[in-house]
């Protein structure tokens, strides 16, 4: 596991080294949308931490070192990338819906407009492409020791709020790209040309219809009975 925690190292607060994580910017789309993803790290990571101090404070070198080890950054990381991944795309579909809604578009065809589930993979590997710098501090924290270990902590910490203002750009950027497509589906309307074409057929048969009943056409032979029928009724 590396060179052990000294039993004197203490681990200092991690809200300072936290950032935009704890004070977001308070403009933009991006920020509320995912404020609930925010925070659910933020408080997983201050939990990790304060079980880091109890087992420190127990003596428990390798327990506190194992609840801020690499597999725990990554794995809080993992599912901030998966909330955030989530609720960007039920915000996208909803979108896609209303728009749908609104141009009376057929349900299947605004089905094949909503985020498909290859869409979805790629969202989710652009949001969380940022957290390099995260993992490699949090490597370095396997071979850190004592108050350097500590210190690597707080580095790890000023890492993750750089990972997550990575994750906002992209979202950012995911939103303004498929702006184009919910215009799209918002300005989508129903092809005109066969409703045209039908009622210039039964025009043009209620046309023919006249000037065959009125004499001015010949009568069909088929429809040689049919005339005379109505001939007959005059």
């Amino acid at each position: 596991m590396g060179t052990s925690v000294s039993r004197a190292a203490t681990l200092p607060e991690l809200g300072p080294a936290l950032g935009r994580l704890v004070h977001p910017a308070s403009t933009g789309r991006v920020e509320p949308l995912l404020a609930p993803v925010r925070l659910s790290l933020v408080t997983r990571l201050l939990a990790a931490a304060g079980q880091a101090r109890v087992d420190l404070a127990a003596g428990d070198e390798p327990a506190a070192r194992s609840a801020l080890a690499l597999s725990a950054w990554a794995a809080l990381w993992d599912a901030a990338v998966e909330e955030a991944a989530a609720l960007l795309i039920r915000q996208l579909d909803d979108r896609i819906t209303a728009a749908a809604v609104s141009a009376r578009m057929p349900a299947r065809r605004a089905e094949q407009c909503r985020v498909t589930p290859t869409e979805h993979r790629a969202i989710h590997a652009r949001l969380g492409s940022g957290a390099g710098a995260l993992l490699r501090a949090a490597a370095e924290l396997e071979h850190a020791s004592g108050p350097v270990w500590a210190l690597q902590v707080l580095a790890t910490t000023r890492r993750m709020e750089s990972a997550w203002s990575a994750l906002t750009a992209a979202a950012g950027r995911e939103l303004a790209e498929w702006e184009a497509d919910i215009q799209s589906v918002a300005a989508w309307r129903r092809a005109r040309w066969p409703l045209w074409t039908f009622t210039a057929a039964v025009l043009g048969l209620a046309l023919w219809a006249g000037l065959v009943l009125g004499g001015f056409l010949p009568v069909p032979a088929p429809l040689y009975p049919v005339a005379e029928f109505w001939w007959g009724r005059l």
